[in-house]
């Protein structure tokens, strides 16, 4: 029989699932010139996550990546990269300097940045897509989404047959059901471990994630 749950509800469960499991989890998230998932969820590196909490702000993600297996920058060219400022992108970098996030030099009148003591703090990203009428819709973009992640579910609130399960085998993608009457996931497929070769998209969706984390913790001790 199928179940009556919302594609909202269901996500809702799945992200109550992966939180009580240490994941920092951020629902309906578009990932930068890519596309929006349904879930993310990310298990940060404890030595990380602790850096973060004892410094004194955040990466600022929007900018930051720019850098990564990049070397050296100006100003300028991480200014145009990002639509942003001169001035934005200097100060910004400035206050994460004292971090040791970043190393600042001077060359002919320019002042250049690259990364220093920064790695991307996750150590897993699961992606959840939860919406199962819109499944066939989500394959076709599914490739803008290589490298991005770990992990990756589908989630259903009702069986699934097994023409479908031998696809998602295919694919490398796992199988989440939810039992509603019984508040019960049961990991129906494992998914295949992917490499993360989209180090800019994975650290931005990283940093982000664990910023807002953090912060509705911080509000939540108040």
């Amino acid at each position: 029989m199928t179940s009556i749950i919302s594609d909202k509800v269901l996500c809702a469960a799945i992200a109550t699932h992966f939180s009580s499991r240490g994941y920092f989890v951020r629902r309906n998230y578009e990932i930068p010139d890519i596309m929006t998932v349904d879930l993310v969820c990310i298990m940060p590196r404890v030595s990380d996550l602790a850096k973060r909490t004892k410094s004194k702000c955040f990466v600022p993600s929007g900018i930051l990546y720019t850098l990564i297996d990049q070397g050296w920058k100006t100003t300028e060219e991480i200014a145009l990269e990002t639509n942003s400022t001169d001035k934005f992108v200097s100060s910004a970098f400035d206050e994460i300097c004292e971090d040791k996030w970043v190393e600042k030099k001077e060359e002919n009148n320019k002042v250049l940045w690259t990364l220093k003591d920064y790695r991307i703090p996750s150590k897993d990203c699961v992606i959840v897509h939860c919406r199962s009428r819109e499944s066939k819709k989500f394959l076709e973009k599914l490739s803008d989404l290589d490298g991005c992640y770990n992990k990756l579910y589908f989630a259903f609130p009702y069986p699934i047959d097994e023409e479908f399960i031998d696809f998602c085998h295919e694919k490398g993608i796992g199988i989440l059901i939810f039992y509603e009457k019984v508040g019960f996931f049961k990991e129906l497929l494992p998914p295949e471990i992917k490499a993360v070769t989209n180090l800019k998209a994975y650290a931005n969706i990283c940093e982000v994630i664990i910023k807002e984390n953090l912060l509705y913790k911080s509000i939540d001790s108040i």
